[in-house]
């Protein structure tokens, strides 16, 4: 399978519950797609005025074709986290999420023709980006990261990925 072929498909994969917008510029970046979702969550008595709490969860995905990934990108991703995406895309520009926010996973997925050397392999296992607000009172925002290497016909990820990664082999798109 092309890493064309593979963009092609997780995008049908993630077009029934996600807003796609393909070749996409996020902070000066291009993207091969970007895909958001969210979902609003609310328990209420009787009626829905007499609302008992409300979560509002978001993810924002990322999706890059690469000849190889390299800690200059793990590096690069970081700083476009925490000066674009993570001020202008998960706060909107203010202080704080709006009331109600639960949880925003920041997630890349990187697809490589060319494959991963073991030592960028190590960093992106290690890569860590979260970020809790009012002590978790506003929620938390997480940063995944999805490899595939089309050389070696695997996929890895950090800590954070690894329930993606699982959903990934249960749906059949690794």
């Amino acid at each position: 399978m092309t890493s064309d072929a593979l963009l092609e498909k997780l995008l049908r994969a993630y077009e029934a519950s996600y807003d796609i917008e393909k070749n996409c510029e996020i902070g000066g970046d291009i993207y091969d797609a970007y895909a958001s979702f969210n979902v609003s969550n609310a328990k209420y008595v009787l009626i829905k005025k007499a609302e008992l709490w409300r979560a509002n969860c978001f993810e924002h995905v990322l999706f890059r074709t690469e000849e190889t990934v390299t800690k200059d990108t793990l590096d690069a991703f970081k700083k476009k986290i925490e000066d674009y995406i993570e001020p202008e895309i998960v706060r909107g520009g203010k202080r704080w999420p709006e009331k109600d926010h639960m949880y925003t996973y920041i997630t890349a997925v990187y697809i490589c023709k060319d494959g991963v050397d073991r030592e960028t392999e190590k960093a992106i296992r290690k890569f860590r980006y979260v970020r809790n607000y009012k002590l978790t009172i506003r929620g938390y925002s997480e940063a995944r990261i999805l490899v595939y290497d089309m050389k070696e016909g695997r996929a890895f990820g950090n800590r954070a990925a690894r329930d993606l990664i699982k959903g990934y082999k249960k749906a059949g798109l690794i």
